[in-house]
């Protein structure tokens, strides 16, 4: 591959060659959209081979986070710095070219670019940070670019105009083009929304692989919780334009950060396969509209076993009460649904008779109770 790392000002180019293993640095920043305040004093940071992932409910600040940091929209306040290159309210340290920046930061937006040229020269444009001025596309352009298209399984769309195109077919050129442009930093808005579920997988392995092998750094956008948990080594929380957490996927995940920053109720549990966090979504928040759950501070215990409850300790946790429920055998299925939603049981070895001193722990759960349902 031609090396152009001469094309970079000289100022420039030892600035980045002092950058260390972080490329990504955010501190305070804030951004307004027609005088709003979106994003608020947001302070993140991504390390070389690190994919951070963005959750959030709608309109909680993700896509302007991004476009923010894209050079896209200017700051309000806060300093961002990209491979050593700060920038403050939006204005980029002197020396950093527009295309010194496009070599550092590749952006892909939530929605597939349509145009009338050739999904061939879409990707293409992704070398343009890499060529001289009045410098064509080369042998080695050309290259990377079929490559590219390879790795996202576009190469049959190679001759066909982008807007001919399906939204998930754009979606995946588009990602050919972010590769080809083989910056140190991505920022990518959704970009499993229009695909389908072995499209998902392809484009998140896509995206995993080049920040493990190319050593760049990635923000992701992603509104499928369990994908995220999967692939993201570091989820940040937007809540209100506001961080509300950062750390790793167990971290972040929890019953707590989904009520506040979606308004759901939710389960997380390690995914049988991969051992990652699993989301389990139980309900919205306090469905019933009102300001306290019907359930609120009353106590149903339920006789069940063998499946005959698990639907109803469910139904009864989002409406607001506290559930127990009897004696459970190792391998019930009730039983496992208690562990799950964290619901008080008593505990019996499998296809055992019920032991006195198990009986009477389930009388003293039945007294504390204010309603006893036989399932």
């Amino acid at each position: 591959m031609t090396d152009k790392t001469h094309l970079l000002t000289p100022s420039f180019q030892g600035r980045r060659e002092s950058a260390k293993r972080r490329v990504l640095e955010v501190d305070g920043l804030s951004t307004r959209l027609d005088g709003k305040l979106i994003i608020e004093s947001v302070s993140i940071s991504v390390d070389r081979g690190e994919l951070v992932g963005v959750v959030g409910a709608n309109g909680s600040g993700k896509t302007t986070l991004v476009r923010t940091l894209a050079g896209l929209l200017e700051g309000d306040s806060g300093d961002v710095a990209i491979d050593g290159v700060v920038f403050r309210s939006g204005v980029a340290n002197e020396g950093a070219s527009r295309q010194d920046m496009a070599r550092l930061v590749a952006y892909m937006p939530q929605m597939a670019e349509s145009h009338p040229f050739t999904a061939f020269e879409s990707v293409l444009m992704g070398r343009y940070p890499h060529l001289g001025r009045f410098e064509l596309e080369g042998s080695v352009d050309r290259q990377l670019a079929w490559e590219a298209m390879k790795r996202t399984a576009t190469t049959e769309f190679v001759d066909r105009k982008l807007d001919t195109l399906s939204g998930g077919e754009r979606q995946r050129v588009m990602l050919a083009r972010v590769l080809v442009q083989q910056a140190d930093l991505l920022l990518i808005d959704e970009p499993t929304a229009s695909l389908d579920l072995r499209h998902q997988i392809l484009m998140m392995d896509l995206v995993r692989e080049e920040v493990s092998h190319k050593d760049a750094g990635a923000i992701v956008i992603l509104h499928d919780l369990s994908l995220a948990a999967r692939y993201c080594h570091r989820l940040v929380v937007l809540h209100e334009g506001r961080v509300l957490a950062d750390g790793t996927p167990w971290e972040v995940l929890t019953s707590a950060n989904l009520r506040k920053a979606f308004g759901v109720e939710g389960l997380v549990g390690p995914d049988p396969v991969t051992g990652k966090p699993h989301v389990l979504l139980i309900g919205k928040e306090n469905s019933t509209g009102s300001e306290e759950l019907i359930g609120s501070g009353r106590k149903v215990h339920l006789v069940c076993g063998a499946g005959s409850g698990r639907e109803l300790m469910h139904q009864l946790l989002v409406a607001g009460y506290e559930v127990t429920a009897g004696v459970l055998g190792v391998g019930d299925s009730d039983r496992e649904a208690a562990e799950r939603l964290d619901v008080e049981y008593i505990d019996a070895p499998p296809f055992s008779r019920i032991t006195d001193e198990q009986h009477e722990a389930h009388l003293r759960l039945i007294d504390a109770a204010d309603h006893v349902v036989v399932c």
